[in-house]
């Protein structure tokens, strides 16, 4: 076996992960239905973990029941205190009929448009990215929506202050969207590799008993636009899993899969271990809106701005600019021509300062 040097392979990244990996060069791949229906997972490597995880907690046993609330009763806070113990919360009825059909209205044509694309793949999954780019619904009524807004600003907002000269000015950056992919998913589809979704932004969770917030980079939210099932391959996840170590292994035994009818919704923390299931029936389509939230300071997932007429977006009023991330990220970021970029949208627009507020400090050893 022939052991990779570490630091050579690191080169000058940092990393807060490898040093608890060996890796050496692979003998042959084992191939398997994963990698078959998805060949960017072929393996390249052998690693093996030289510090495991110091501390494992069992996995809750808890029922669908125990992570739903209803929308009417739904709040930021006995929403987000289901979210700080398991990683998930399901909104029953969390969209109405009437914003049902205005959001599939504007879909199903686009789904419809992509059914015979020989490009797809996998064949059984029909995917529409960026949607908040291409339905005005989408953003009105899912991006918007207060529950939405609230739980992803307390889990993914930010706050701070700063010295600048003898003052102390605090900044605020939003939560914005990262990805809005709806998902129309056929029989025959494979099942999804078990993974966290905040891996894209390098987010390393360590142990924790209680949830720390702030640990997390990303916040989802799901909206059923059809009845979701097991045999139709509702999405399997491992309730508190968002409290585990990073290297921590996540097992199939310890999922449960997340059974919803149309019109319900379910947000899931991006350190939360997760992926679809298989499609069984013959003739059920799973589709789904998903929409991940990140903090203004990382880099969203998709880019909605090179493929989107700037007219697009000026029908848009400037809270739900800034949920698009076309707002400034206090005190600098997000800058057009050194102004907020919603001067340029939305005549008369005025941001007064780049902070929320200068502080005059007193008591200062």
């Amino acid at each position: 076996m022939t052991v990779i040097d570490t630091n050579e392979y690191l080169g000058n990244s940092t990393t807060r992960t490898l040093h608890r990996i060996e890796l050496s060069e692979l003998s042959k791949p084992i191939e398997d239905e994963l990698v078959s229906n998805t060949p960017s997972l072929a393996e390249t490597k052998k690693a093996s973990i030289i510090e495991p995880p110091v501390r494992q907690t069992e996995t809750p046993k808890i029922t669908l029941k125990d992570i739903s609330v209803n929308y009417n009763d739904a709040t930021v806070d006995n929403t987000s205190e289901i979210l700080e113990k398991y990683g998930v919360v399901i909104v029953k009825d969390f969209m109405n009929n009437v914003q049902l059909d205005k959001i599939k209205s504007e879909l199903d044509p686009i789904f419809d448009s992509k059914k015979n694309d020989p490009r797809l793949y996998p064949k059984e999954t029909i995917r529409v990215t960026a949607s908040v780019s291409k339905s005005p619904a989408v953003v009105h009524e899912v991006l918007k929506n207060p529950l939405h807004v609230q739980l992803s600003e307390k889990f993914l907002a930010k706050k701070n202050a700063f010295w600048i000269g003898n003052n102390l000015n605090i900044g605020s950056s939003p939560a914005i969207v990262s990805s809005s992919i709806a998902f129309r998913v056929g029989p025959g589809a494979s099942y999804q590799a078990l993974h966290r979704d905040d891996h894209s932004e390098h987010n390393i969770i360590e142990h924790q008993d209680l949830y720390r917030y702030g640990s997390d980079t990303q916040l989802g939210v799901s909206v059923a636009l059809s009845q979701v099932t097991k045999q139709n391959g509702g999405t399997r996840f491992i309730p508190g899993s968002h409290l585990w170590d990073h290297l921590r292994k996540p097992k199939e035994e310890e999922c449960m899969t997340i059974e919803v009818d149309e019109g319900d919704g379910f947000f899931m923390l991006g350190s939360v271990f997760h992926g679809a299931g298989k499609n069984i029936t013959n003739d059920e389509f799973r589709t789904l809106l998903i929409l991940f939230m990140c903090a203004a300071t990382s880099r969203q997932k998709e880019n909605i701005y090179l493929t989107t007429p700037i007219d697009y977006f000026k029908q848009f009023d400037t809270e739900e600019l800034k949920l698009l991330g076309l707002s400034m990220s206090e005190p600098f970021s997000g800058m057009l021509e050194l102004q907020d970029a919603r001067a340029k949208l939305k005549p008369g627009f005025v941001r007064k300062s780049n902070y929320s507020d200068v502080c005059q400090v007193s008591d200062v050893n």
